[in-house]
Order: C-alpha cells, then structure tokens, then sequence
C-alpha cells in the first residue's frame, strides 16, 4: 500500500514539474519574441563596395550596392548581419573626355535592411574615383601636332572592396523575432 502511495505522489509530482517546465519554457521564448530594439543614431556600419564601379558604365542616381562587414548589435542583440546587402546610389559620374579631361565618380551609402526588414537609413562621406589627368599631355600634343586635343583622360573607377565607414542616420526600432 506504502509502495502504491508512492509511485502515486511519485506520478504526480513528476506531472507538475513537467507541467512547470512547459510554462516556464513558454514564457521565456514568448519573452523574447516581438521584443523591440533601438539601433541608436551614430551606430557605426562598417561596409565595402559590392563591384568595381566605373563611371563610363554607370548613370547618376543608379544603385551600388555595398556588403556589410561586421555584425551590427543593438541591445545585445544582432540587428544586421555582417555579408546584408547595403544600398548606395551615383551621386555623379562624367566620363573622360577630350583634352585629357578626367572622368570623375562619386557615390554615396543609403541604407541597410536589418534582420526584421526595416529599412536603416545611413549616412556617410561619399566614395569618390578620379580617372587620370591627361590635359598637360593633350595640351603639349596638341601644341605639337594639332591632334592632341583627341587624348582622352583617364576613366574614373572605385575599385570592389573599397571600404566606407557608414553612420545609423536615425534612431530605428527593429522587432527581433
């Protein structure tokens, strides 16, 4: 009979731990999820050009994209991982030209999608190329022989890899999942 009661609160007990457990497990994971993080205006993004960019290839306005290169935390948490996607855009871009005139490139860091899809808004110095100065030669050719004035400058290009420092613009809430 003592045996029977035994196995009987035995039973009862291991229930009512198991259906603690249960709970507890429950509550933590539902903690955590849909908690909502700041990434505060200023938090540094490092990042690196996607491609080479060369300014005969590109319009202003078109798309760069850039390659995040460390993890972005906010509180504790990772918000952007490093390899996300980063976009830029061509601030401006001339070709080379005639009398040895440089292209020039010029492109500025937009944004970041972090781990909830928010787009973060960046800032940054822009990534600017200079093609080579040719105008002293074309000038001399052109002095010389009258067809200098066809030497072009050099074209502008950023080579892929180019690394950029970019700042979080605005303070952005993100929902961890």
């Amino acid at each position: 009979m003592l045996s029977r009661l035994l196995k009987s609160v035995y039973v009862k007990v291991t229930a009512l731990v198991t259906v603690f457990a249960v709970l507890f497990s429950s509550h933590a994971s539902a903690a955590n999820e849909g908690r909502t993080v700041v990434l505060k205006s200023g938090t540094m993004v490092m990042l690196e050009l996607a491609s080479n960019v060369n300014a005969n290839n590109v319009k202003n306005g078109e798309v760069v994209d850039f390659r995040v290169l460390n993890d972005v935390r906010a509180g504790g948490e990772v918000v952007i991982p490093a390899g996300s996607m980063a976009r830029g855009q061509v601030v401006s871009a001339s070709k080379s030209g005639l009398f040895g005139t440089p292209g020039e490139l010029s492109v500025a860091v937009k944004s970041v999608v972090a781990v909830d899809g928010t787009h973060v808004p960046l800032s940054s110095s822009n990534l600017n190329g200079e093609g080579q100065d040719n105008i002293v030669v074309s000038v001399a050719l052109t002095v010389l022989c009258l067809f200098g004035f066809l030497i072009k400058g050099g074209s502008a290009e950023i080579s892929k890899g180019a690394q950029i420092d970019a700042s979080v613009l605005a303070n952005t809430e993100i929902i961890l999942e």
